[in-house]
């Protein structure tokens, strides 16, 4: 565990040595292309052992080498809840009647005959992403990258707006109200993530934890047919391996994307971009013994994205993105109108949340601003207004350039 820590923290600081070191006279210049955005993906404790899909933005494919780095920090919570499946169809109809947090009371617990799984989430997710864009063609480019996540307490200043004072302090004074999550009941600033799953497998993850990596491929094609309305579209092939011990497998995609530009001046224009994608998660599986991360074999999403930019003197881009981003749920949805949900004797205020919710569709908005010249820098802050198991906050940074 020590190991794979250092090779974590080995790569984020030869990342930003990399982009310390470089003269930007000697960077190949670098032109915005499409709707600046660099991975906004959720630090959800779930979908980061899965190869969920960025959607893709751009206008053509790249000219030249290009590298982004995206480092990201999300703050997940959900108290511990039990949960069971029952077995018996009658005991199933007799809960699709009972208000879910009500159904415990009418169950004995050690008496149920059903599957089980057990959830557990605190802390600040540290996410590093890497992505090698490498032309082929006039009109296609292939992307070879990596993403790695690390657990964390996420304590002041290494995680700023994601710690759990701050999000505790925002609901205090802006909205929330007094501790609307029972964090303060737990402890602020800890970490934990404790996972059983329906097979029986588990695992009981604390602070400075390695959680799971990846490498990913993407293939993508620029058609061209309608470039002179400024109307722009992209097609992808994708291959993601998870290489976690808790989930070793290959999953495979397709995903498709459309950009509008609507040009206000020579200096000023407005892109809108919306995308879907659909993924089979586990399409091979490299070991035998992979975690549960959900019943649903595909995942899909929607992605829809504005962005206005205006150009300054000396020609640098400063754009101002806002992002919807809508995912279909990990878990299928009809166990949860019968599952028996267990909660901490602790907690009392929104405990259901980190469970229920893996059989919701999940959504999140993302606010980025980025400037080009020869390198794209991007800063984003995303919420999650609808608790549905994605961080309450992240935040990203993000640089990209041409080699």
């Amino acid at each position: 565990m020590k190991y794979q820590k250092l090779v974590f923290v080995f790569c984020f600081c030869l990342s930003l040595s990399a982009f310390a070191q470089s003269d930007q006279d000697s960077i190949p210049a670098f032109g915005k292309n499409g709707i600046s955005k660099p991975s906004i993906l959720s630090t959800n404790p779930f979908g980061i052992f899965i190869s969920r899909l960025n959607h893709n933005f751009k206008v053509k494919a790249s000219r030249r080498m290009e590298l982004d780095i995206t480092l990201e920090s999300g703050n997940v919570w959900g108290p511990n809840v039990k949960t069971y499946i029952p077995n018996d169809p009658n005991l199933r109809r007799e809960m699709r009647d009972i208000a879910w947090f009500s159904r415990q009371y009418f169950v004995e617990e050690d008496q149920i005959d059903a599957g089980y799984f057990e959830i557990e989430t605190d802390g600040v997710i540290k996410g590093l992403r890497g992505n090698l864009t490498i032309p082929t063609t006039k009109n296609q480019e292939l992307i070879v990258g990596f993403r790695a996540f690390l657990l964390t307490n996420g304590k002041f200043p290494f995680s700023a707006l994601t710690t759990d004072r701050f999000i505790e302090f925002f609901h205090d004074n802006v909205a929330g109200g007094d501790d609307p999550f029972d964090r303060r009941v737990f402890g602020l600033d800890k970490a934990k993530f404790l996972y059983t799953d329906r097979n029986g497998r588990s695992f009981n993850l604390g602070n400075g934890d390695f959680l799971t990596a990846g490498i990913e491929t993407h293939y993508f094609f620029y058609p061209t047919f309608l470039n002179e309305q400024k109307i722009y579209f992209n097609f992808g092939a994708h291959i993601g391996t998870n290489l976690s011990k808790y989930n070793m497998s290959m999953d495979v995609g397709f995903s498709a994307a459309g950009v509008k530009q609507f040009d206000l001046n020579d200096r000023n224009f407005i892109l809108f971009g919306l995308g879907g994608n659909l993924l089979r998660k586990n399409a091979i599986d490299l070991q035998a013994d992979n975690f549960d991360f959900g019943t649903n074999d595909f995942i899909g999403s929607v992605e829809a994205n504005a962005e206005y930019t205006f150009i300054s003197k000396g020609k640098t881009y400063h754009s101002f993105g806002i992002n919807y981003y809508m995912q279909t749920s990990l878990h299928e949805k009809d166990e949860d109108n019968y599952n028996i949900y267990v909660r901490d004797d602790d907690a009392f205020k929104s405990w259901g949340h980190g469970t229920r919710h893996l059989y919701r569709n999940t959504n999140y908005w993302t606010f980025v601003y980025t400037f080009t010249r020869k390198i794209s820098t991007s800063f984003y802050i995303q919420q999650d207004f609808t608790v549905n198991n994605n961080p309450d906050l992240q935040t990203g940074v993000s640089v990209k350039f041409g080699i």
